[in-house]
């Protein structure tokens, strides 16, 4: 594999193995879109609970003729979707890049981009992780990545599956913004994250029911008990960001305050 020191050279890289990667009709559809530039990113902004000052923006990947959609609701095979985690990695540093070249840093947004664990394991997402580190570290410094669970993370107990990701973690916190933890409901191995040490845990996670409601309070007390801080995803509603802001959340996003508008790579190519 050759070096990807040129933002073209990212981008040849990841629709050769999205190509690759297709294996049902939403692949091949949303390889289309990636290929002609069609995929957009929006980022939302992240707040903190008690001044509703933003502090970092969330990006998300869309699709469609207003950019409309999330690709993640298609049905996409699974390196289908850690194409999709290394393009959005790709996007925050396009971004990133341009506002480096337009702005003073001090004024420039740290970009949250959500990406499983197992997209930066995989041996093609390895490469190009460390490909992004070496060659674009400027702007990666500006990124923080937002891992999603593997087994390791939510539910295998063996060393060899945990040693990877604590490498990985170490890769990461070194060139980084920051490092931050999704954490879901149903994971059950949280104490590998806490031996982590993240600088922050995203959780995503409705409370519209009791039900729901009731399974955030284990989570509520873990991060308590470790002292992290964390933001609040998904908030749809003031009686949501309320119950939030008692539980402890430091940050949060959603709908209820912010609706991401969808912008595409081709905006900064005219730049």
């Amino acid at each position: 594999m050759g070096n990807l020191i040129s933002n073209k050279a990212m981008s040849d890289y990841l629709c050769a193995l999205a190509l690759q990667c297709i294996v049902t009709d939403d692949d091949q559809l949303v390889f289309d879109a990636l290929n002609h530039n069609d995929i957009q990113h929006a980022c939302q902004p992240i707040r903190e609970t008690k001044t509703s000052e933003v502090q970092y923006q969330h990006l998300t990947l869309r699709f469609g003729l207003r950019g409309e959609q999330s690709v993640y609701r298609f049905d996409l095979s699974e390196q289908m979707q850690y194409c999709l985690d290394l393009f959005s990695l790709y996007l925050a540093l396009r971004q990133t890049q341009f506002q480096l070249e337009t702005f003073h840093p001090v004024l420039i947004s740290n970009v949250v981009v959500p990406m499983h664990i197992d997209a930066l394991l995989w041996q093609p997402g390895h490469h190009f992780i460390h490909q992004v580190m070496t060659f674009h570290n400027a702007a990666f410094q500006y990124i923080v990545p937002s891992l999603q669970g593997n087994q390791a993370l939510c539910w295998d107990e063996s060393l060899s599956c945990q040693e990877g990701v604590a490498t990985l973690v170490k890769q990461l916190k070194g060139h980084a913004h920051a490092l931050w933890f999704e954490v879901i409901p149903h994971q059950t191995h949280f104490e590998f994250i806490a031996k982590c040490k993240p600088d922050m845990i995203k959780l995503s996670v409705t409370t519209k029911n009791k039900q729901d409601q009731h399974s955030l309070l284990p989570i509520a007390r873990i991060l308590r008990r470790h002292q992290f801080s964390w933001v609040a995803g998904r908030i749809a509603s003031q009686v949501e960001l309320n119950r939030y802001r008692l539980l402890g959340a430091r940050y949060y996003f959603g709908y209820f305050s912010d609706i991401p508008t969808p912008l595409s790579v081709k905006s900064f190519d005219r730049h």
